[in-house]
């Protein structure tokens, strides 16, 4: 069932979450022999594909890769969750694993960046070459330029922040579909938990300040320290929403994530900073006393 419903447009993360579930609920083997069943029809699909035979572009590449190793992840932090770890435990392990991964590409190829900038241009490319398709929806050459060159030196961060995302946002559904079996309420108590070490804030702090002075690696390891502390402050938000014990909470965290969406990329970078500032002045514990007093 896992295998053959990967297949099935949409609903093909049903099979990850089945084997994810499974991995959390009852054997950690019999979770890894569904996650392959789940993993290999992406890889099936992207053999058989007419892209595979035709030199296949960089974004169907991304894309089986994110599918493939999201799963792959998934299984691991799903393990770890079994084991006991926090939430905050497996963020800070996926960013810290993300940020070894960059440095390495990195390291391994100092001209990553150069080499981003021309699969992009021959993206752009093939893309303008494709029937059908409004050239007024790429823009003209000189949007072209500037958006590559944008790109280009976030672009392998980008990539492992979409595998890292993927694997924990699966594994949140997989651990919600646990609990409402299992232990009702219990994912929003550990959802709302996730409070970052102080390591994490010096790595951040640092990072901050090394990308603004342009350090090429650090411009990529940041969009995987964002989504980090911008998880912890999403959890943190909601945290604070609830200990106002309001009937209105709900609609003001709706409106929240209204601007936030619609502020994007700037209210996330605004999130991360709240988190950095509860890695030492522990706002939660701050609110519960307030609201006692």
């Amino acid at each position: 069932m896992v295998f053959f419903g990967t297949f099935i447009p949409i609903f093909g993360m049903i099979g990850i979450l089945i084997a994810t579930l499974v991995t959390l609920r009852k054997n950690i083997i019999e979770g890894a022999i569904l996650v392959v069943a789940a993993t290999v029809p992406y890889a099936i699909s992207f053999y058989f594909s007419d892209h595979y035979h035709k030199a296949a572009p960089i974004a169907m590449w991304a894309a089986i890769s994110v599918a493939i190793l999201s799963n792959v992840l998934t299984w691991i932090f799903a393990v770890m969750l079994r084991q006991r770890s926090s939430w905050s435990q497996i963020l800070q392990i996926a960013a810290l694993l993300g940020v070894l991964v960059i440095s390495v590409i990195h390291l391994v190829y100092p001209d990553i960046t150069d080499w981003w900038g021309t699969q992009l241009q021959s993206y752009y490319h093939q893309a303008l070459a494709t029937p059908g398709l409004l050239k007024s929806h790429i823009g003209s050459s000189e949007v072209q330029l500037e958006t590559i060159n944008a790109t280009k030196q976030y672009a392998t961060g980008l990539i492992v922040v979409g595998i890292l995302f993927n694997a924990i946002l699966q594994l949140i559904f997989a651990r919600w579909w646990q609990a409402i079996i299992f232990q009702p309420r219990s994912l929003h108590k550990e959802l709302q938990n996730i409070r970052l070490s102080q390591l994490a804030g010096i790595l951040f702090a640092a990072s901050l300040v090394l990308s603004y002075l342009g350090n090429s690696v650090v411009l990529d390891i940041m969009p995987v320290l964002y989504m980090l502390f911008g998880m912890a402050g999403l959890s943190l938000i909601h945290c604070l929403f609830k200990l106002m014990r309001s009937p209105s909470a709900w609609f003001w965290l709706l409106v929240f994530y209204m601007i936030l969406i619609f502020s994007l990329p700037i209210s996330i970078i605004m999130v991360a900073v709240l988190a950095l500032f509860d890695v030492w002045l522990d706002i939660r514990n701050r609110f519960k006393k307030l609201n006692l007093r």
